[in-house]
């Protein structure tokens, strides 16, 4: 009788412990994938880009679980591919996966068939499992759709304000930035600039905004446009200007920081919809991998409940395109907010294709204005 009692208070007690957020899968099929990464002991990861180099923590709960090693290089993404491509003519494979922007990946990587397929890598349901991602799918950035993955994004912001100059319940749409009241009163880096196009493109070719408000903001507004995000926003924080523009957001909110009269985000979205940006939220696994096993491992634990929780913890400033990671720990302004209307450019085929062309009309629009 003691022995059953004691049985059954220590099975109570297990019940009500705490679920692990995600759980791996028990099959053979994975239990033989760990078994063969632990073999292999270590995957060898590029972290290129400002993101992927405050994920590091996080990899420390990917070694505990499963024993293999994170190899980490950081640096810029241009050498690095450079040096990976000119390894494979040689026949030498010392790369497992990628995590950084798409563009070198773009451009370097994925028309030399240095990649691999995702579809052939994924095998966690949790992972498989669409439903449980931002708007029922995965999101790639390659023109295929299945060699560049993208787990994470936040809202990108394009307007700075002085909160002691502006009534943020007056700018509610971008068509209220043309209010001759503002006329005079923007300082902006230009819309043209390769550095902005993430965020310009997307409303360039958002026909709710498009090409003609460009216009009219370049010809109509009097803007004053810098080549200094910090200057930008320092004159915003003082009062010179009472708004700031397109790429000043991350001055802004140091200088926000700091105690100055700045708000690096209106407290509400724009009408016409707000951009979701990856920045360099982007994995890709190299074609060849020296770990396999490993790389396969990592790469499903990276998009699972867990590596995604883990991930924008140590990102801070970087949402999951996962909608069922706990989103608490993040500031709100970084948060996809469920019921918002958002602009997907990274996913989207035609914003893949035409950002060029984009970013040379707006400069065009901006030389017809005066502007350099």
């Amino acid at each position: 009788m003691i022995r059953k009692l004691i049985a059954s208070a220590a099975l109570s007690a297990l019940l009500l412990l705490p679920t692990t957020a995600s759980a791996a899968p028990n099959t053979p099929e994975w239990e033989a994938l760990v078994k063969a990464a632990k073999a292999e002991g270590k995957v060898e990861v590029i972290l290129s880009g400002q993101v992927p180099q405050r994920l590091r923590p996080a990899f420390a709960e990917f070694e505990k679980l499963y024993g293999v090693k994170v190899n980490f290089q950081t640096g810029g993404g241009n050498a690095h591919a450079d040096r990976i491509l000119a390894e494979r003519k040689l026949g030498r494979f010392t790369l497992d996966v990628w995590l950084g922007g798409a563009n070198t990946a773009l451009v370097q990587l994925y028309p030399n068939k240095a990649l691999a397929r995702f579809d052939e890598l994924l095998i966690d349901p949790e992972v498989t499992d669409t439903s449980k991602w931002f708007q029922g799918k995965h999101h790639y950035t390659d023109p295929e759709g299945r060699y560049i993955f993208t787990w994470g994004a936040s809202p990108t912001y394009n307007i700075a304000y002085n909160t002691k100059l502006v009534d943020p319940n007056e700018i509610k749409s971008y068509a209220d930035l043309l209010n001759p009241k503002w006329k005079g009163k923007i300082v902006s880096w230009s819309p043209a600039n390769q550095g902005t196009g993430a965020s310009s493109v997307p409303m360039f070719m958002n026909p709710k905004i498009g090409e003609e408000w460009f216009r009219r903001w370049a010809t109509e507004m009097n803007v004053t446009i810098v080549t200094d995000a910090r200057q930008g926003a320092e004159w915003v924080a003082i009062g010179r200007f009472p708004i700031g523009m397109f790429g000043l957001n991350t001055q802004a909110e140091s200088l926000k920081d700091q105690g100055f009269p700045i708000k690096d985000y209106l407290p509400h979205p724009m009408a016409e919809g707000e951009v979701l940006s990856s920045s360099a939220a982007n994995m890709m696994v190299m074609d060849r991998a020296p770990n396999p096993n490993a790389s396969k491992l990592f790469v499903n634990w990276v998009l699972s409940k867990a590596g995604q929780t883990a991930f924008i913890k140590a990102a801070e400033k970087m949402d999951s395109l996962r909608t069922d990671t706990p989103k608490d720990f993040l500031d709100v302004q970084y948060r996809i907010q469920p019921n918002a209307n958002y602009i997907v450019p990274f996913s989207d085929p035609e914003y893949i294709d035409k950002q060029d062309e984009m970013l040379a009309r707006m400069k065009k629009i901006m030389q017809d204005a005066g502007y350099r």
